[in-house]
Parts: structure tokens; C-alpha cells; sequence
């Protein structure tokens, strides 16, 4: 039996228009970096590497989603911070301190709070 859950977010997904996607994938990121700090400080390595893993997903698609042609130097440096986050997370599991996810959540909270300040007016799924 399909899980209503799983039905909305997947309805929510297709029918959202670009910008409200990248502020999901942002979402999603930022809840798996604080989950994943919260499972780091129990040492519980097994969930805070799940959690990890699947930050560095949402990161590489938005990585692979940039249109350099059309986002010019704004895709270029975007390319850059989710290249520098990924490998900020590929050694996060060798880290001590779990604190060490603070900026990483800082600055995905920082580009989300910028995406939410595009007008989505008229935008369509397929812009």
C-alpha cells in the first residue's frame, strides 16, 4: 500500500517550479547536516554517515543541475561552494567535534534564505 506521505512529497516535487526545487534540495541538505550532527555528537557513525551521504547527493545534483550558460559567473561560483562542500563532507566522519557542521549549515541556510528572495512569479515547472 503507497504511503500518503511518500505520494505528497513526490506530487510536491513534480509540480514545483525551479526555484522552489533548489530550495527544497536546500531544505533537505540542511535537515540532513543537523541530523547528521545530532547522530555525530551520540556516535552513532552508521546514521551519521547516512545522513552525510545523502547531503552529498542533493549537492552533487544541484551541482549537475548548473546551466553555465545561462547562470554565467553566478553557476561558476555556485559551482565552486558545492564543490567545496562536498569535500568538506567527504572527511566529516574523521572529525571529533560535531561543531564542525556549523558553518556547513550556515552556509546552506544563507544561499536558501537568497533563493527564497527570487520572484516566482510566472515561473512554470518547465522555465
Amino acid at each position: 500500500m503507497p504511503n500518503p506521505l511518500d505520494a505528497y512529497r513526490k506530487t510536491q516535487v513534480e509540480t514545483a517550479d525551479p526555484v522552489s526545487l533548489v530550495i527544497m534540495c536546500y531544505d533537505a541538505i540542511i535537515d540532513d547536516l543537523k541530523e547528521a550532527q545530532k547522530y555525530h555528537q551520540e556516535k552513532n557513525l552508521e546514521a551519521t554517515y547516512d545522513k552525510v551521504r545523502h547531503a552529498q547527493d542533493v549537492i552533487t545534483e544541484l551541482l549537475v543541475g548548473l546551466d553555465y550558460e545561462r547562470g554565467g559567473d553566478i553557476a561558476v561560483n555556485l559551482g565552486r561552494l558545492y564543490n567545496f562542500m562536498l569535500r568538506q563532507l567527504i572527511g566529516v566522519n574523521s572529525r571529533t567535534s560535531p561543531d564542525y557542521y556549523d558553518p556547513l549549515i550556515k552556509i546552506m541556510e544563507e544561499l536558501r534564505d537568497a533563493w527564497r528572495q527570487i520572484p516566482r512569479s510566472g515561473l512554470s515547472s518547465t522555465s
